[in-house]
């Protein structure tokens, strides 16, 4: 009996501490999450004032008269190549954070579920170590008989 009980204690130790180390990485890999997604929408209103600037450049061509309005449209169309080039990339990476915040999540979620598993786990052991005492409790006064 003192071995099983032994086994149990480490048993229950194992799990508890299973269940404390999945805790911590979920709370990492949550945290991790909302990084991507505090990127994701910095990315985002970087690329929508990359939009205004663009429709304020438009709005600004052909405005001149002369030999500037020449020099002011090439200086125009410079600015909004440069604009939607940098606009283009960060859309680009915008696209790779979303790839990997779906990555995370995958991970998240498959923490989550070993996590419910090890607790499941943990329960059950509890659950029996309980009808386990319950039954030694039942068993102990058919030991003894009655004089």
């Amino acid at each position: 009996m003192l071995g099983s009980a032994i086994g149990w204690y480490c048993s229950k130790a194992m799990d508890k501490a299973r269940i404390t180390r999945l805790r911590r990485i979920l709370k990492v890999q949550e945290q991790k999450e909302q990084m991507i997604k505090y990127d994701i929408a910095v990315l985002d209103s970087e690329i929508q004032r990359c939009v205004e600037e663009s429709e304020e450049l438009v709005s600004h061509w052909g405005r001149h008269e002369g030999e500037l309005r020449e020099v002011m449209n090439r200086a125009i169309s410079r600015r909004l190549e440069t604009n939607n080039r940098n606009k283009s990339l960060k859309e680009k990476h915008k696209g790779e954070l979303l790839g990997k915040l779906l990555d995370q999540k995958r991970q998240t979620s498959m923490t989550e579920k070993h996590h419910g598993k090890a607790l499941v786990s943990y329960h059950r052991t509890e659950e029996k170590k309980q009808l386990q005492e319950i039954a030694e409790l039942q068993a102990a006064p058919k030991k003894v008989r009655p004089r």
